[in-house]
């Protein structure tokens, strides 16, 4: 059987950093799927068990695609996600940390037309907005270790863009 050109490229930053528009450049070059964690939740109560649904959902979905060759893309926040890093063997996924400055964050979340800024987007009750969210949990996420971390406050999403690309090729084995 023959193993899958990439692994789980996993993309996870605060609402802001870039992740979404990284995401869809790496999508049309690679033209690798995208799974969001945030489409599953939208699929089941806003329950715990709702949650854990949604996320046993997804993890489903990246088993049939083996385990690579495609693009996730979350917060990185969750503690269901540290299952990928724990049961994956070394290789199968590489994390892209996305950072950027609180300020710079709410300042692209402004940018955002109305309805991306937290309308129907719901975290939880205690984050009903991009805003919460990324106050709430600005500090946790800076705690996150990742395979490689990109600060996106002074890059253009192509600068951003770039230096993913050159980080995937760098990867022995990845092309």
């Amino acid at each position: 059987m023959k193993k899958p050109d990439f692994p789980i490229i996993h993309i996870i930053g605060l609402p802001g950093a870039g992740k979404t528009t990284l995401t869809e450049k790496l999508n049309k070059k690679f033209k690798l799927p995208i799974y969001r964690i945030g489409t599953y939740l939208a699929r089941f109560p806003m329950t715990a068990m709702g949650e854990v649904d949604a996320w046993l959902a997804l993890l489903n979905a990246l088993s049939r695609r083996r385990w690579g060759n495609c693009i996730l893309e979350t917060t990185g926040l969750n503690k269901r996600e540290s299952f990928l890093t724990t049961a994956l063997p070394l290789g199968r996924k590489i994390t892209i940390k996305l950072e950027a400055s609180r300020e710079t964050l709410y300042q692209r979340i402004r940018q955002k037309k109305k309805k991306e800024q937290g309308g129907e987007w719901l975290y939880s009750m205690a984050c009903p907005d991009k805003y919460t969210f990324v106050r709430k949990f600005f500090k946790k996420f800076r705690q996150i270790s990742a395979d490689y971390c990109i600060d996106t406050n002074r890059r253009t999403k192509s600068e951003v863009y770039q230096l993913v690309l050159k980080e995937i090729n760098n990867c022995r084995g990845w092309k």
